[in-house]
């Protein structure tokens, strides 16, 4: 009910996103979702391919809101000349104000701690054009590594004026360029791409020409577009962009827009749900065997009060040969490494699960609830108990 205690009568929204890519048709699904919980919209769609073909038509529509993703100069006409209200999902709070966006920041951070618990230490970033987001997205990426004093090798086709469709026809737009400057990087290394469509044009392009993944080059992507990421040899581990939250959240704006509602601080960020892993990242990048081995036998075991003596057991090793190795190819001690995976686990747990804090302390192997307190708190500067109620917190406003 209104606040005049009359019926709020239906609103007439349209939406206009691609349909062709797994980010536009989870964005979609929120937006249909919000839609139907509310039962308050009469709710339109259209693919963004058919709006620019029947932008005539298109125009001639009478609605109170729109919801786009806005990217070239026909539909950017249309969407100026709207008069109801309206979200750009493309924007990139120049022209458009940014309403909700994903946290680029939580994705490059997903993206050099992925790669750095699996030994590589040597990073890049692709990207077939420039972008706004794509230019946002590497920064981030750039920002997570300076924690491990790493650089990055930025590509120079990410300075191209951007298609967001040549890089899946990687047939037809083969480029010696991009071949060439895969070739030139060091070995082994992790290429974090600008989105999915891009991780797929990489990945073929070396499968195509014997560079081995995820032995030389591994390749994580952003969308986790199944039809892309499951299509390849091998299959791309991608981040999960929360696109349906994305959506929901956007419709849930654009509802307070349309009633003349109070709106929230912006812009909305809405987390990653985590990198699903598939073969193009899945592998240990470290030369030496016994540290591999290492490795392994800790992100095994991790549920477990796991000590050096047990790793040192394990690869058949002294401690003093193991922490030698350590230093020399991942710059950390063995209980450093050990630590580490075991504060990412507990994280995770406190952050997505309503697993007690005694009860994660018992699956991490700590004796007592308040030694995994203090252990936590001593590397994350954070209490456990505050770590959850601070995501808790953060999730209830997405």
């Amino acid at each position: 009910m209104a606040k005049n205690g009359k019926e709020r009568k239906k609103k007439r929204v349209l939406i206009v996103i691609e349909m062709s890519r797994g980010f536009g048709r989870k964005l979609i699904e929120g937006i249909a979702q919000y839609a139907t919980e509310q039962k308050r919209w009469d709710f339109f769609l259209c693919d963004h391919d058919a709006a620019n073909q029947h932008l005539q038509r298109l125009e001639a529509w009478n609605g109170d809101g729109l919801i786009a993703r806005v990217n070239n100069k026909n539909l950017n006409q249309f969407f100026h000349k709207f008069r109801g209200e309206k979200i750009n999902l493309a924007a990139d709070d120049k022209e458009f104000p940014i309403y909700v966006r994903l946290n680029n920041e939580r994705c490059g951070v997903l993206a050099a701690e992925h790669f750095w618990e699996r030994g590589y230490r040597n990073f890049s970033y692709f990207s077939m054009g420039h972008t706004y987001w794509s230019q946002f997205r590497y920064y981030c990426f750039v920002h997570a590594l300076q924690k491990h004093e790493s650089v990055c090798f930025l590509c120079p086709q990410a300075n191209r004026k951007n298609s967001l469709t040549l890089p899946t026809l990687w047939w037809s737009g083969l480029d010696d360029s991009v071949l060439n400057w895969v070739k030139s990087l060091p070995k082994p290394i992790g290429i974090f791409c600008a989105n999915d469509n891009h991780a797929f044009y990489l990945t073929n392009l070396c499968s195509s020409y014997d560079v081995g993944i995820p032995e030389e080059v591994a390749i994580l992507g952003t969308d986790n577009d199944e039809s892309l990421c499951k299509t390849t040899t091998p299959p791309i581990s991608s981040i999960n962009p929360n696109a349906k939250i994305i959506g929901y959240q956007s419709a849930k704006i654009l509802d307070l827009m349309m009633n003349g509602d109070p709106l929230p601080e912006f812009p909305i960020l809405v987390d990653p749900a985590g990198i699903v892993v598939r073969q193009s990242t899945d592998n240990i990048a470290v030369n030496d065997p016994i540290v591999a081995h290492a490795l392994r036998f800790i992100r095994t075991e991790v549920a477990r009060n796991l000590r050096v003596s047990d790793v040192t057991k394990e690869t058949g090793v002294s401690r003093g040969t193991l922490n030698m190795l350590f230093h020399q190819h991942l710059r950390c001690s063995p209980i450093e490494e050990i630590i580490r995976i075991r504060m990412k686990w507990a994280k995770e747990l406190l952050r997505d699960t309503p697993i007690s804090v005694a009860e994660i302390s018992q699956m991490l192997g700590y004796q007592t609830p308040e030694y995994f307190s203090h252990a936590f708190t001593r590397v994350e500067n954070i209490s456990p108990r505050n770590y959850r109620i601070l995501h808790q917190s953060t999730k209830k406003r997405e």
